[in-house]
């Protein structure tokens, strides 16, 4: 009998309606500050915010070789996910000031004409399922925008995020086979950036091109990897918190009628949304055997950093099952904790906060569609459609 908690629990695949998958998260915590998961292979799984936050700040001892806790050996790379200190930083230094405060105040206009444009596209039609009508057009607009392609390659980046999640229909699923179709598409990009070359300043794959590591380019699969990470990260992430937040907004009609009435609150509302409903989870791989605050972990067991966990934890937050749209102090971890916290975090909560300011300018009063179920699946938890309708 192991003299640690054993529990089995498929994280990733469960459907069920929201918000039970952030309720049986909260369960678990509640139950074990950590456990070791026998689904899969297994792997553990720490649940308090302080344990998590330390896990994530030790990357000598829990290492990016995979992030996926049902994937220790993983066949794709996600760069720079999958690297730790000292090239991490390599990789993602040149970026930073892409995505930086600064930089993403110039990109805001252009965000939020793109949401502006999207929703008086549809807010004629009276209902809509949110997540095809806005969630997926609206950041793969900013994207392309952002990186400099082509605004007739949208339905191309929409194709492949959804394939990669199966978002919009599991037996779509294609993760492998969309990842080849953005390195394939971004190899056409690196090749034109050759014949062409661009100024780095003004283009964001030039200056990809032109990153240095330790006196070398990025070799050309470097390269690939880092457009995919930058892709999928772009879009279905962002998507996902779209969908939390307008399921709550549509939800709770006294949280709806206060961004309406004072959209200043909206920024906190949307720290609020993405600590209250956090979508992803990372994991890390043990580098060596190690006793942490009494979790027997070994070397190369997969350990699940469940921020899912960890921004709902009641020892660091008050209340933390209710969404409190003005909650301060909200010392969240939903982009991370360490020196791999998104890279897009500044350009992702400008993104956030734009869609509420401007879908509530224009449709304030909404529901769920009238019959309709509203679910979510597991993993990155996501829902599923959100069909909603307005007078």
């Amino acid at each position: 009998m192991a003299d640690y908690p054993v529990v089995k629990e498929d994280l990733y695949e469960r459907v069920a309606s929201p918000p039970t998958h952030f309720e049986a998260i909260d369960a678990l915590r509640e139950k074990h500050r950590f456990f070791w998961n026998d689904h899969a292979q297994g792997y553990w799984v720490l649940t308090r915010f302080n344990d998590i936050r330390e896990a994530f700040q030790d990357p000598e001892t829990f290492s990016n070789h995979s992030i996926v806790a049902v994937d220790p050996d993983p066949a794709y790379r996600f760069l720079p996910s999958y690297s730790d200190p000292p090239i991490h930083m390599k990789y993602r230094a040149p970026m930073n000031r892409w995505f930086s405060p600064k930089s993403v105040a110039s990109f805001a206009p252009t965000l939020r004409q793109h949401a502006a444009e999207i929703v008086d596209e549809i807010a004629g039609r009276g209902s809509v399922d949110f997540l095809t009508a806005f969630g997926d057009p609206y950041p793969a607009r900013n994207f392309a925008a952002v990186i400099g392609l082509p605004a007739s390659d949208v339905p191309f980046f929409i194709d492949c995020s959804n394939r990669i999640s199966g978002s919009v229909n599991t037996v779509n699923a294609d993760p492998v086979g969309a990842m080849n179709d953005i390195k394939a598409y971004f190899a056409v990009h690196l090749a034109d950036r050759r014949r062409n070359p661009r100024d780095a300043n003004t283009d964001f794959l030039t200056l990809l091109m032109n990153t240095d590591i330790d006196g070398r380019p990025l070799d050309d699969e470097e390269f690939l990897d880092i457009c995919m990470t930058l892709t999928f990260g772009s879009l279905d992430t962002t998507k996902s918190v779209l969908g939390w937040s307008f399921w709550h907004l549509a939800t709770h009609p006294d949280d709806r009628e206060w961004v309406v009435r004072d959209p200043s609150v909206i920024p906190s509302a949307v720290e609020e949304f993405l600590r209250a409903y956090p979508i992803v989870s990372m994991a890390r791989k043990a580098t060596k055997d190690v006793d942490f605050h009494g979790c027997p972990i070994k070397k190369d067991d997969m350990v699940l950093l469940s921020i899912q966990s960890a921004t709902r934890d009641p020892q660091v937050f008050e209340e933390p099952e209710k969404v409190k749209l003005d909650r301060s102090p909200n010392r969240h971890i939903a982009f991370g904790a360490s020196e791999h916290r998104c890279l897009g975090s500044h350009f992702a909560r400008a993104e956030l906060q734009i869609a509420v300011e401007e879908w509530h300018r224009r449709i304030p009063d909404y529901r769920i569609a009238e019959g309709e179920e509203v679910l979510a699946h597991g993993g990155q938890i996501s829902l599923v459609s959100l069909p909603l309708a307005w007078d």
